[in-house]
């Protein structure tokens, strides 16, 4: 049965095909085209117009304003890898050390106060500095 239809198709394309090629080799099918293009883009401008417009009057998003959120999105995104790797690179720089633990105060709580052992002039308890995170140097350096 299939072997039957591609056999009709076959003569029905042979019949027609010099005929479609002629019209679509002509000058005035070019023109025709072209004038479709161009009316589809016209009308297609005009409705993209028409529902921004109508979007934006009851508040809501529209096409151009969820593509420049992914733009902005998309530049943030780049901007974290970037700085990612740079984290990276200035950590991979650092020489490899054991840090020692942090000594905290009666309270387990890192935001504790440090404290003072009564009726002494001993050193407050307080985490070593060597532990805090501080952006390096070429990190805050770099301009976004």
């Amino acid at each position: 049965m299939a072997k039957q239809w591609r056999e009709t198709y076959n003569q029905w394309e042979k019949a027609i095909a010099p005929g479609l090629e002629q019209i679509t080799a002509s000058d005035g099918f070019r023109d025709l085209m072209a004038t479709s293009a161009k009316f589809t883009a016209a009308v297609t401008s005009e409705f993209e117009r028409a529902s921004r417009r109508w979007l934006h009057f009851w508040n809501l998003p529209a096409a151009t304003d969820v593509r420049k959120l992914r733009q902005q999105v998309a530049s943030i995104d780049r901007e974290v890898k970037g700085l990612r790797n740079l984290v990276f690179e200035v950590v991979a720089a650092e020489p490899a050390h054991a840090p020692e633990p942090a000594v905290m105060a009666e309270s387990a709580s890192p935001m504790a106060k440090p404290s003072m052992a009564k009726g002494t002039a001993a050193e407050p308890v307080v985490a070593k500095p060597e532990l805090a995170v501080v952006a390096p140097p070429a990190v805050a350096a770099h301009s976004v």
